[in-house]
């Protein structure tokens, strides 16, 4: 019997792929556009507004998440541990998570509209004013891109490195949202680091490593009393550094309110070590930059992406999803 037109032109090994790039990608494409454009139209409170009322309903399919971040939660916040405290912090959570999704189609409009303020500028004005290369190192705290929109909007158009969504229309989708205000990034990839040196040894503006990454299924900062792992963000943002002369500038970005209103802080620039073996420098320097960024996270868990990620209690399952975001 002969093979059916469509099993003779994909092929038994290439069906399951071709079924997702042809149909499946397509169709949640669609689906990305839709909701892109539909949250455009609205005002920037509906549309952030919007993605908090989502929550009520998506927060159920994430059972495992939730867990983790009420573990987390009560972990770092004994006083503040009762139940009532606890759901009214992951509520907070979950809407952050809502709006920030949401606000992604609105980012452009965030600055022009007076939603954002900044603290310690100061700090990134004295690196450049040095002539030294500048490494910001943001954590994803509320609506993290709005540090970028923070430093365009100051005059320091920088670059970061991201990780491509398997989706090719929503890969596209995020790349124009970040060319509206101004954001270039580099895929990641075996040569992304070596571009990073090259732009900043050649005077580009910062480049932007978010050093709080989930990788090899766990979260890799902050540490919370764990090892660090050396292949990670936080490794390579001083190993970076310490190759380019480069200034380590932390930052992050909190919400004022339930509201899309927020505070972006640059922090002092990273006194670095000054050990003799260059291994121990490494270390010294990520040890010093968790040490920036943990107190950060700990007094804001309920505005951490990652909250509903970090696992320290193997009696959790590990990940079961989550609401995927532009990273």
């Amino acid at each position: 019997m002969a093979a059916s037109p469509i099993r003779w032109l994909l092929g038994d090994r290439d069906k399951r792929g071709a079924l997702l790039y042809w149909i499946v990608d397509p169709m949640a494409g669609l689906y990305f556009h839709a909701v892109h454009h539909t949250m455009r139209a609205l005002p920037t409170d509906a549309c952030s507004q919007a993605g908090a009322a989502l929550t009520r309903l998506t927060r159920k399919f994430y059972p495992a998440s939730e867990k983790r971040a009420r573990h987390l939660w009560r972990q770092h916040n004994p006083t503040r541990a009762d139940k009532a405290s606890t759901d009214a912090a992951i509520d907070r959570l979950w809407r952050n998570v809502g709006r920030t999704m949401h606000e992604y189609s609105v980012i452009d409009r965030l600055w022009a509209e007076g939603r954002i303020v900044i603290e310690g500028l100061q700090h990134m004005h004295a690196a450049r004013d040095r002539g030294q290369p500048i490494i910001v190192t943001p954590v994803h705290l509320a609506n993290w891109e709005v540090v970028l929109v923070a430093g365009i909007n100051n005059g320091y158009h920088g670059t970061g490195i991201y990780l491509a969504p398997e989706n090719r229309f929503l890969h596209r989708l995020i790349n124009g949202v970040r060319k509206r205000y101004g954001a270039r990034f580099i895929a990641a990839g075996p040569s992304s680091l070596r571009e990073a040196y090259r732009e900043l040894r050649a005077g580009g503006g910062p480049f932007i490593i978010y050093i709080d990454e989930f990788l090899r299924e766990r979260v890799q900062a902050p540490a919370f009393g764990r090892a660090l792992h050396p292949a990670s963000n936080i490794f390579y943002a001083v190993q970076l550094a310490e190759r380019s002369g480069a200034a380590v500038i932390p930052a992050f970005c909190e919400r004022l309110g339930d509201a899309a209103r927020f505070r972006v802080t640059f922090l002092p620039q990273l006194v670095m070590s000054s050990a003799a073996d260059k291994a121990v420098r490494v270390r010294e320097n990520a040890e010093a930059l968790n040490a920036a960024i943990e107190p950060v996270i700990r007094a804001r868990l309920n505005q951490w992406f990652f909250a509903l990620d970090y696992e320290d209690d193997p009696s959790i399952p590990m990940r079961n999803g989550k609401p995927k975001r532009p990273r």
